[in-house]
């Protein structure tokens, strides 16, 4: 407990250096998984002698980061998850979108209910309804033809660039100063981090991250959660602990808000975001990565390859715990609706090496064929063929405890709305403090 403190005094410090103090104290806590509310580090390990024991070692940070689930216990009724679910037709998908623009903004709490957004969104969503109901009703599309899936997209566009969501972060994206023709074949690979804690001046990996701006890392919201995760190290060429690295304090932790429990972890929401206690300066060394856009929807029945970025050898030594930084590139990947069918399909060959995994496979997800114990807590990203910049898919491995390929990851994408209020509460936040 000890150290905790000393953790906190230490991000109270820099954070008062650059003057991003914020209202409520936000940078000094997290939200726990187990209560939904705030809880500074010291309270919460003073709590975890009530936790299961599981609970309280992942929340402790001593249990390995990486996630294999008994998936069998799990209460799921695998028939609500079929091809529609996976697949939704354009007008409900442009629905769905909607829905949870709405919902991640009620839960996240980081609008009003008066906010003229979601006044919009609320207003258009009914008007969408009508228009469901006018089409089943008569077999037809509402009159003049204007009041399609394309035109409600267009207008959720529009709302959201006047609400400034969309111009949160950094244009200028997943590029390797170093190696631009071939970005993930060459050290070091300027977005990746490597979070840890420091103790006793020693640092202790535990988590692969992703820089998005100049003062927050994407990982999952296991990571987020752990308060043994209080640094990030970014210029990373080889093993951690790296002399060369760019070390900075985590002081700010925010989950997903429909993570309630442990179990939520397994629901297509497991991401979190770490706000750091300097700002970055981007360089040959130091980039940020980029993110899908808001509507670029991943295709659930896509077949294609990412390259998955972690640290394996993890070991500890009297230099802390060790890990070396790896790439998997030509990793075959597979969209949600690609993923349950391929699971289903191998279990029937193979009945005596079962895999439990699509029982949780959502539209949120997505998998990739490689056995869990090798990759461990890892990324996944993806080079864009006309941009050649990397753009991150995933983050939040879990896998089957029995039978550990493929590893399903959460699909970053889906949750890009909930990141842009994130960060443009931060800023909002830092501008008013100012």
């Amino acid at each position: 407990m000890a150290k905790c403190l000393l953790i906190v005094v230490v991000a109270f410090v820099h954070c008062e250096c650059s003057s991003l103090i914020r209202k409520n104290n936000e940078p000094y806590m997290y939200k726990s998984i187990n209560t939904g509310r705030p809880i500074f580090f010291a309270t919460e390990l003073a709590k975890t002698q009530s936790l299961k024991q599981k609970e309280m070692m992942m929340m402790m940070g001593n249990a390995p980061e990486d996630l294999t689930v008994d998936i069998s216990r799990r209460r799921i009724d695998v028939s609500v998850r079929t091809n529609t679910l996976l697949n939704p037709a354009p007008i409900d998908e442009v629905e769905n979108t909607i829905e949870e623009m709405v919902d991640v903004m009620i839960k996240a709490e980081e609008v009003s209910s008066d906010d003229p957004l979601m006044n919009d969104l609320m207003e258009m969503k009914k008007e969408m309804n009508n228009t469901k109901e006018v089409t089943v009703r008569t077999g037809t599309p509402s009159a003049g033809g204007e009041s399609t899936e394309e035109s409600f997209m267009d207008r959720v566009k529009e709302l959201l660039a006047a609400s400034g969501i969309e111009a949160q972060l950094p244009l200028d994206c997943g590029r390797n100063p170093l190696s631009p023709r071939d970005p993930l074949n060459k050290e070091p690979l300027p977005w990746v981090v490597a979070l840890g804690s420091r103790e006793d001046g020693r640092f202790h990996y535990r988590c692969t991250g992703a820089v998005i701006d100049p003062f927050h890392v994407l990982t999952d919201a296991e990571c987020v959660t752990s308060p043994n995760i209080n640094v990030a190290h970014m210029n990373v060429t080889g093993m951690v602990p790296d002399p060369y690295a760019i070390e900075n304090f985590v002081v700010g932790r925010r989950v997903h808000p429909s993570i309630t429990d442990t179990d939520s972890l397994l629901d297509g929401h497991n991401i979190g975001i770490l706000e750091l206690a300097l700002p970055l300066e981007f360089n040959d060394y130091i980039q940020p990565i980029c993110l899908p856009g808001l509507f670029d929807k991943p295709d659930p029945d896509e077949v294609t390859n990412s390259t998955i970025i972690g640290f394996d050898n993890i070991r500890d030594t009297r230099q802390g715990r060790v890990a070396g930084l790896y790439t998997w590139p030509n990793s075959k990947t597979f969209g949600a609706a690609a993923c349950y069918s391929a699971i289903r399909i191998f279990n029937r060959e193979n009945p005596d090496e079962k895999s439990n995994l699509f029982k949780i496979i959502t539209k949120n997800h997505f998998c990739v064929d490689r056995p869990f114990e090798e990759v461990g807590k890892s990324i996944v990203v993806r080079q864009d063929p006309k941009t050649g910049r990397v753009q991150l898919l995933g983050v939040g491995p879990i896998a089957n405890a029995r039978k550990t390929n493929p590893i399903a990851y959460t699909l970053v994408q889906p949750h890009r709305f909930w990141i842009e209020l994130v960060l443009k509460k931060f800023k909002d936040n830092v501008m008013h403090l100012s």
